[in-house]
């Protein structure tokens, strides 16, 4: 009897084993081998090297570098939110530099759903050098799983600004979801595969990170490149960047998640939003067009938002999330656990907000502690 009971624990051991190298199961084993997801993951997931700048361009310091310092009441909010890095640039020099917890500016930190922006600045530059013709390009031209299926009128905007209408639901945290799948899965074919049509594309708003994914495989596509190549070609090296940045990718390392996981340095994070407040442009080198800028960042006014009664989305652009703080108005890139970029025009300034917070509820779709962070921003700025 104890021998068939051995048999049969080691029958569904392998079984169960072999089950979990297959693309339905393949989330779980390598969800037991990395852990839950933190802004450290790159330490333990397989990612790709976003090459950084052979001729960095380091930040200029302000003359008034670290001289005022932030209100009491304000740092007690910045540092009890578990901030590790809290930097404010204006005039494209670097104001104001705090670090916390042994974080250096050395450090590399997780950006989660901050990357979304980063994906929508690779479709402008694909835009600008004819990889497409426009936003209102098929899906399906682009990735042939969108050709059928309901999805054959999906445009590339649809996704740009979460309207896909498919069914994939960002609050679902079970463990056989297609977020999971998503994060720990060992292709993001599968979560493309997976995609169904829940309404029509194009009219509610709703967050999904598999819009940011397809996007992805729309990059790959238009260049016949990875990612993290186009990332550093396109951004890193022409904006100097300091540091080497690591990409996250699949378990089995056949594309970047596109939708989250670019891993840098805080001061590397704020060329990407030094570059969208100079509408596109860096140094003599115009990287994204101005229009596109433009468009990204302006709320995609003609959507609804089923949360909000109907009324017209105010707050998201093209991957870029918008709101105000003391009448200025922020374009920002927004990731889980407090990872931010804030682009304050009218102050001509850029801040960087790197951490570990709790999620909480969220005031018109932005976490309160945005409107804190900004506030601190305005208290430096000149």
């Amino acid at each position: 009897m104890l021998k068939k009971i051995i048999i049969g624990f080691v029958a569904i051991l392998l079984i169960g084993l072999g089950l979990s190298f297959t693309p339905n199961f393949s989330h779980l084993r390598n969800f037991a081998k990395w852990g839950k997801h933190t802004i450290h993951d790159y330490k333990t997931h397989p990612y790709n090297i976003v090459a950084k700048s052979p001729q960095p361009q380091f930040w200029p310091l302000d003359s008034s570098y670290n001289k005022k310092q932030l209100p009491d009441s304000l740092l007690a909010i910045i540092d009890s939110n578990n901030t590790h890095a809290f930097l404010v640039f204006q005039d494209g020099k670097l104001l104001y530099e705090k670090y916390f917890d042994g974080y250096t500016p050395q450090t590399l930190s997780g950006s989660f759903s901050a990357a979304k922006s980063i994906i929508s600045l690779l479709i402008g530059v694909a835009i600008d050098e004819g990889k497409i013709k426009s936003v209102d390009d098929l899906v399906g031209d682009y990735v042939p799983r969108f050709k059928k299926d309901g999805w054959e009128k999906l445009r590339i905007k649809d996704l740009l600004t979460m309207s896909s209408g498919s069914n994939y639901k960002e609050s679902d945290g079970s463990y056989f979801s297609l977020n999971a799948s998503a994060y720990y899965g060992d292709d993001e074919q599968f979560l493309i595969d997976n995609l169904k049509p829940k309404e029509p594309a194009g009219v509610n708003w709703e967050y999904r990170s598999a819009d940011t994914q397809v996007l992805g495989f729309i990059v790959e596509k238009a260049f016949g490149k990875t990612i993290s190549e186009l990332v550093s070609e396109k951004f890193m090296v022409p904006m100097g960047a300091e540091a080497d940045a690591k990409w996250l990718t699949d378990g089995a390392k056949k594309h970047e998640k596109a939708f989250c996981c670019f891993n840098g340095v805080a001061r590397d994070y704020a060329r990407f939003g030094q570059l969208v407040l100079q509408n596109g442009k860096w140094g003599n080198k115009q990287i994204v067009s101005e229009k596109y800028i433009q468009a990204a960042t302006s709320p995609a006014s003609y959507l609804k938002d089923p949360t909000e009664n109907g009324n017209p989305v105010d707050y998201y652009g093209y991957q870029y999330w918008m709101f105000s703080e003391q009448g200025h108005k922020v374009i920002a890139q927004n990731g889980l656990f407090g990872q931010y970029v804030y682009i304050i025009k009218d102050k001509n300034a850029v801040v960087v907000r790197l951490g570990e917070t709790k999620v909480v509820k969220p005031i018109h779709h932005a976490q309160p502690e945005n409107f804190s962070y900004v506030a601190a921003a305005l208290t430096i700025l000149k």
